[in-house]
């Protein structure tokens, strides 16, 4: 445990799980709330690895606002930003973990919607998730996520 997490040999393997292209389709349809409104005013054009941290940051809850192509074009960018800043406090990463990894259906999530999530990815875009998530469980600073990071490994692993 408390292993050296290798965040360039993770970047490089997110791109080449999410080779970063410029994304041209929808990315979101929720015009009623500012947070859709600013992904469909930032990210259209964009590569996943040319995303600003501070957007990246500031959108965290937002993820789940993304349509299904837009979220597998832009998911590594939550991915890197939240292993870059690894702290108890990271929210970034803690709002990916959370959307990644749906809790169980006593806490409200539907076991449909997960799998229909972690079926939009291909296997080594799962791959690269459950990496995050290991790396999630190795650091015993981020011991009130391991829960979460646990659970959706089941889901992500390979």
């Amino acid at each position: 445990m408390g292993t050296t997490f290798d965040l360039e040999g993770f970047r490089e393997r997110l791109k080449i799980a999410f080779p970063p292209q410029p994304f041209h389709r929808v990315v979101s349809t929720h015009d009623e709330c500012d947070q859709g409104i600013e992904l469909r005013r930032e990210l259209p054009g964009k590569r996943w690895d040319e995303l600003r941290g501070d957007l990246l940051d500031n959108s965290s809850l937002s993820i789940c606002l993304l349509q299904p192509a837009a979220m597998t074009a832009f998911l590594p960018a939550w991915l890197l930003r939240s292993m870059e800043i690894v702290a108890r406090d990271n929210l970034t990463l803690e709002f990916t973990l959370y959307f990644l990894c749906p809790g169980d259906e006593e806490e409200g999530w539907q076991t449909e919607r997960a799998v229909e999530l972690v079926e939009s990815f291909d296997s080594a875009q799962r791959a690269v998730v459950a990496e995050f998530l290991r790396a999630i469980l190795e650091r015993p600073n981020l011991r009130q996520l391991h829960r979460h990071a646990a659970q959706g490994l089941k889901w992500w692993s390979v």
